[in-house]
């Protein structure tokens, strides 16, 4: 029987799980998947392949068995704390698993994930505050559809850190702040090794910052790529038969940043968020991150100031 997956890093979006994973991956004694994120839990045309097939795809690659035979495995998917189906079979998968969940300030986290929604040809509506009135409608008819466009839904943390901590237990639960992680990444690095076992002493590289924001040159270009994908299965799977998946992600992620405008340009990073709709938005978040405080022992006032951006 393959390896079982140690920890997995399962939310929140555009909270810095990227740079994150990358972060804990350089640890000698953890080993972590190519791919942005790992969809076998979430994604049913995956997970009915078996986990011996997952293991195969996300975690051999390159390598052989006995390779990472010693290696913490370490997996990410954003989404997965916002299905109980799906961390059911993370938990049957391996219920000491530790898992760790990146929260930012919802607000940001929303309007973050909007924009990034628009650059990888996700959303078409073109004005957040029509997208958020969208949303209930979009979220009732299938979350797993309009999951990469729920942006007010995957902001209310509460719910779902007091079900993992129900699931799988306080000490195998570890809720970092985002703005934590940019504070000082090596320190939350290097307390997250030691609370699952390995040396704590390893420093990791931090100076690079993963999937930053950006916009794209052609919001079509990407609109049209991402659904011509999505809508020839045939396709795909000829393209999987050809090169492995992992490069397969690498050839999809170097399209769409190929697309980016550069960094330099001023047009280059999404528009400030609207003061009313950002103050409309810290009212309706209040409540569950007023809970969210009393349930982590942590003091997120700061999350409800206006002057935030």
């Amino acid at each position: 029987m393959s390896k079982r997956i140690q920890l997995m890093i399962v939310g929140a979006q555009k909270a810095g799980t990227s740079s994150l994973l990358r972060y804990l991956a350089q640890h000698p004694d953890i080993h972590a998947h190519a791919q942005p994120e790992m969809t076998f839990f979430l994604q049913e045309r995956e997970y009915t392949r078996g986990y011996e097939w997952a293991f195969a795809k996300y975690f051999v690659g390159e390598n052989t068995d006995s390779e990472i035979e010693d290696k913490y495995l370490i997996a990410k998917n954003v989404m997965v704390m916002h299905s109980p189906e799906v961390m059911q079979r993370i938990y049957e998968h391996n219920p000491e698993m530790h898992l760790i969940v990146l929260l930012r300030e919802p607000v940001a986290r929303a309007y973050s994930a909007y924009w990034w929604a628009r650059r990888r040809g996700w959303e078409n509506i073109k004005t957040y505050e029509e997208a958020l009135a969208a949303e209930e409608a979009r979220v009732n008819e299938d979350w797993f559809k309009w999951r990469q466009c729920a942006y007010q839904y995957n902001g209310i943390y509460y719910p779902h850190i007091k079900n993992l901590i129900a699931q799988f237990g306080s000490s195998q639960v570890h809720c970092v702040l985002t703005d934590d992680l940019k504070e000082n990444a090596k320190t939350v690095c290097q307390r997250l090794f030691g609370r699952i076992g390995i040396c704590a002493d390893f420093k990791p590289v931090i100076s690079e910052r993963h999937n930053q924001a950006a916009m794209p040159r052609s919001e079509r270009f990407n609109f049209l790529f991402t659904r011509f994908l999505a809508s020839h299965n045939l396709i795909r799977r000829a393209i999987r038969k050809l090169v492995p998946d992992a490069t397969a992600y690498k050839l999809r992620k170097a399209v769409l940043d190929w697309n980016d405008k550069p960094q330099k340009d001023m047009k280059s990073v999404p528009p400030l968020l609207n003061p009313k709709t950002r103050e409309r938005q810290i009212a309706y978040f209040k409540p569950f991150n007023e809970q969210l405080a009393e349930l982590l022992g942590r003091d997120l006032s700061s999350w409800s100031s206006i002057s935030r951006q």
